[in-house]
């Protein structure tokens, strides 16, 4: 029996929609948020050669979002039609649709825009003596009429979203939309180095652009300097696809894929083949968990791609998609070959994966001393679940140091609210059965050996059988308790740095760390303006600090972290960091540890909450009874 929506629709007779709503729907379609107008608005400026393009936005864009430039400009019977459905200048024939080399195309997004906006336009041809403007307001488009403008275009946008409240209301914060414009702006920019950006918000200079030579230059000028030296050029081979750009090497993988970049004639997409080329090439390389930063150029004939399979235009279709995901996938291999550090062959080899880099030796040996005195101050374990926080694991450093101490670490650190055995399950019964390591927390001195595999994994034994432990995950679980119980307590100890870390900052990023300021407070950083897009890290959390991590690095994760995911709550994103800080903080696979220092760690594992498995929820013991081993060997 159907439904009453059912019925009610078969008794609506069919009718032609409205002009104007048929444009709100597409604008549904095209405009999500502030960011798309800006989107639609600079390609025009871009389609009609603009060498400098300025964005003005309010309140996030619900307020005012104005661009202008210095492009061709329109005639006042072309202005006339600016906002008329499907007008454009950019297709003249049904074939111009297989061949489309321009940014725009389809004519609909003025039409949109002003369907759901107040929105006006001033624009000037450089032959013409005068300039025209005319008004889109409440449904109805007024007539061109005279007026006095520089050679160029300017688009104001009023009110966006004012007679459309369901979107409006789904709007986030002023800057989390600014931050969106402002990757528009990234995006469009990178493309096109030749052409000058200024963005500004609430009259605040959020970025100044002036033309590039090249794209590293963009790079540089966008990202920072640091960014742009971590990144290789790409090596191009001479075939019929273009692939150029920039990628980082493999040691220097980021927390996120946010600064991947892939633009197709000069447009930025989305592909699933090339990401999956982007990470086949990188297999191998690095921490998988990890991204390489990517920009990414193609150049191909506009006839072997589809870029109208998208209202936003930010999906294409090949032609041929095999043979693009095999061009970028070679390109990126040979670029990689030819870096520093690990190369594919070593892989394919067989060979151990070392870099020889001066830099990542001494953070290894950081790591081996910081591991030895983490050992060294740790109290012998107790029968119950209770952390006492160690003494510094380095001493003050002398005059000329990084780091100086300005509150003296407690060694009191408060027993978490709730006991908790931990569990491990065991194949050979249904039921949860008692840690392995429980044993060795009470009396390591029992077993017979303990060993170290490939510097990743502790093997140890007891009358049972097998105990074998993930180093690096076992680590950070115990790091991560006393981080979440020093938080808990009311922050965690931190240092001030005798010379402040700087790292550039993009404006969204700035946005992030003052929004964040509270919680940054909690764990012990503090963080001050030191530039106009770079910030000083003032102090630094003395955990991290004793362990060798470098503030910097640490900040730029913390930033790619924080901008992941604008809906997660205060609490689960403070406990993404403490699980990122325990993970930085821990000893590594890879990196070997004396019989004492295994001992230790073992013996922390009876007293640690929820061990057996790491803040991640990867395992951190395995245990092979006996029994098990006998049936492996065929004797049962």
């Amino acid at each position: 029996m159907p439904g009453p929506m059912m019925s009610y629709n078969r008794a609506m007779p069919i009718r032609v929609l409205s002009t104007h709503l048929v444009n709100k729907i597409a604008a549904g379609e095209v405009i999500e948020r502030p960011a798309s107008v800006v989107k639609e608005l600079v390609e025009n400026s871009i389609d009609a050669g603009a060498g400098r393009i300025d964005v003005a936005i309010e309140d996030g864009g619900k307020r005012l979002i104005r661009v202008t430039d210095d492009g061709a400009g329109m005639s006042v019977e072309d202005l006339a039609l600016a906002f008329t459905p499907h007008a454009t200048s950019k297709i003249q024939a049904e074939d111009d649709l297989y061949s489309i080399s321009t940014m725009g195309f389809r004519g609909e997004a003025l039409a949109s825009i002003a369907s759901i906006s107040h929105a006006h336009i001033r624009s000037r041809r450089k032959e013409d003596d005068a300039g025209a403007e005319i008004d889109n307001t409440d449904q109805s488009t007024g007539e061109p009429r005279p007026c006095a403008s520089a050679p160029g275009t300017s688009l104001t946008i009023r009110d966006l979203f004012y007679n459309t409240p369901a979107r409006r209301k789904f709007m986030r914060t002023a800057a989390t939309e600014m931050g969106h414009v402002s990757e528009q702006i990234a995006r469009i920019a990178l493309p096109n180095p030749q052409v000058a950006f200024t963005l500004t918000h609430n009259g605040r200079s959020i970025h100044n652009l002036p033309p590039a030579q090249s794209t590293r230059q963009r790079v540089k000028d966008l990202f920072g300097q640091q960014v742009c030296d971590e990144l290789l050029s790409i090596v191009q081979r001479p075939t019929g696809i273009a692939v150029a750009g920039l990628i980082s090497s493999p040691m220097s993988l980021r927390a996120s894929n946010r600064w991947q970049y892939c633009f197709l004639n000069g447009r930025y997409i989305r592909d699933r083949l090339i990401a999956h080329a982007l990470k086949e090439a990188y297999r191998g390389m690095g921490d998988p968990n990890r991204w390489p930063a990517v920009l990414l150029f193609i150049e191909i004939d506009p006839a072997e791609v589809d870029v109208n399979v998208h209202p936003t235009k930010i999906e294409v279709r090949f032609r041929d998609s095999q043979r693009i995901h095999g061009e970028v996938l070679a390109a990126l291999r040979q670029t990689l070959n030819q870096a520093p550090g690990p190369k594919l062959e070593d892989l394919e080899n067989g060979e151990s994966i070392r870099s020889g880099d001066a830099q990542i030796d001494s953070r290894r040996e950081s790591i081996r001393k910081a591991m030895e005195d983490f050992f060294k101050s740790q109290p012998p374990p107790e029968p119950r679940l209770d952390f006492r926080s160690s003494k510094p694991r380095y001493e003050s450093p002398q005059p000329g140091g990084d780091f100086h101490q300005t509150t003296p670490p407690t060694d009191e650190v408060s027993t978490p609210a709730l006991e908790h055995r931990p569990v491990k399950y065991d194949a050979t019964v249904e039921e949860p059965v008692q840690s392995p390591c429980d044993d060795v927390a009470r009396d390591t001195g029992r077993f017979g050996g303990i060993m170290q595999v490939h510097d990743s994994y502790i093997v140890s034994s007891d009358q049972q059988g097998l105990v074998i432990v993930d180093q690096h995950a076992l680590h950070e679980r115990i790091i991560y308790n006393d981080l979440k119980t020093r938080i808990e307590q009311g922050g965690l100890e931190g240092q001030r740095m005798l010379l402040p870390s700087t790292i550039t900052v993009r404006a969204s990023e700035a946005d992030l760390l003052t929004r964040h300021a509270e919680m940054l407070n909690r764990l012990g950083i503090e963080i001050s303006q030191f530039g106009p897009d770079t910030v000083a890290i003032q102090q630094f959390p003395l955990m991290l600090a004793n362990r060798g991590v470098r503030p910097e690095e640490f900040l730029r994760e913390l930033l790619d972290r924080l901008g992941e995911d604008e809906s997660t709550g205060p609490e689960h994103l403070l406990e993404d960091i403490l699980e990122m800080m325990a993970c930085k903080a821990a000893i590594k696979a890879g990196e070997s540890m004396s019989e004492d220092e295994m001992r230790e760690l073992l013996g922390k594992l009876g007293h640690a909450d929820k061990s057996s498995a790491c803040p991640h929820g990867r395992p951190t013991t395995l245990r092979l009874s006996i029994k098990d081993l006998h049936r492996q060997f065929k004797r049962l």
